[in-house]
């Protein structure tokens, strides 16, 4: 809870004006973006299927949770009950946006001598030198806006983004992606969905002073199974336990993605939780291992889907069994 045991309002969530303006996505401490940022990526081996180990975090996050809503003896007033949690690439648009921007080099292929430099677990590394090409052959950050603005939604991603609109303070939506917010966000603004995402953490990005378009990691962190830009796990938990601080806990956590980067911050999620993973996509089949490897920690229950429209039908059933009256009023998205 807030302090002296006190409720507090969500805040406002904030939205930038123009994804060419990137330094609003950074604090005001952040160093400036580096032309070639060296990122120490290295992936360190299979994920452990421990209860705890991936699975153990959720038993800490969730007392903390359980606890605000236990002391406080009520429910948050125009707190969302449940926590939405999106991909962007292959989940809510039908393309890999970091691929979709080759189209932007002449004859929409990179040189070989590009590509040859591809390491896996150094992929933000791979990615600033793809964006460096690109600029010295004349590409100018409007240029890759314009391809980020044109890649499609997933099928049925515009009804099921709509429906949860509809919903008001029922859900808090966020995003998270191992990608760049300049992508992120113009994709999303074209799309006319920028508005319902609370917040959205990727790697920040934007033009530097030679006017190419540069990324700077994430965060530091000490995950061994991810790269070193950006560990989702710890995005995920560093924004459950801030919530939970201000006194604005979250009844359940639902998930919608595709990706092995995004297994990680599944021990998060414990009984009661969903997990959306694309069906037959690595983040689908590394949970099934997990639930083979470690049934009785594996508590999360797994919805696979092939279009949105399976995760809207689930989520619209999790509305109707829900409880009435259940901190389903308050401020929806169009006050955020």
């Amino acid at each position: 809870m807030g302090m002296g045991g006190k409720w507090r309002e969500r805040p406002r969530c904030t939205a930038f004006t123009d994804p060419l303006d990137w330094k609003h996505s950074l604090s005001r401490d952040t160093p400036p973006l580096p032309l070639l940022p060296t990122l120490q990526e290295k992936l360190r081996g299979p994920v452990p299927l421990s209860s705890e180990g991936l699975f153990g975090d959720h038993k800490r996050i969730w007392s903390l949770r359980t606890k605000q809503v236990e002391d406080s003896g009520m429910a948050a007033p125009g707190a969302p009950c449940f926590l939405l949690t999106f991909d962007l690439d292959e989940t809510i648009v039908d393309e890999n946006s970091d691929d979709s921007v080759v189209r932007a080099a002449a004859g929409q292929r990179l040189p070989e001598s590009l590509r040859a430099t591809l390491r896996e677990g150094f992929y933000k590394e791979y990615m600033q030198r793809v964006f460096q090409y690109l600029g010295e052959q004349g590409v100018q950050p409007r240029d890759l806006r314009a391809i980020y603005e044109a890649i499609p939604l997933s099928p049925g991603t515009g009804e099921l983004l709509q429906f949860v609109a509809k919903q008001g303070a029922c859900f808090e939506v966020i995003l998270t992606l191992d990608a760049n917010t300049f992508g992120v966000e113009s994709a999303l603004r074209a799309a006319g969905h920028h508005g319902l995402f609370c917040r959205i953490f990727s790697n920040p990005s934007g033009p530097d002073p030679w006017g190419l378009l540069a990324l700077r990691p994430f965060h530091a962190h000490s995950c061994a199974r991810c790269p070193a830009n950006m560990c989702q796990h710890k995005v995920l938990s560093d924004y459950l336990r801030e919530q939970a601080h201000d006194g604005l806990p979250f009844e359940h956590l639902f998930y919608v993605s595709d990706g092995a980067n995004d297994f990680c911050p599944m021990g998060l999620l414990a009984g009661g939780d969903v997990a959306f993973p694309l069906h037959h996509y690595p983040m689908h089949r590394l949970m099934q291992e997990a639930q083979k490897a470690e049934p009785s920690s594996f508590r999360t229950r797994v919805v696979p889907w092939e279009t949105s429209a399976e995760v809207r039908l689930h989520l619209h059933q999790v509305l109707r069994t829900w409880p009435a009256g259940a901190t389903r009023a308050g401020r929806g998205p169009s006050a955020r």
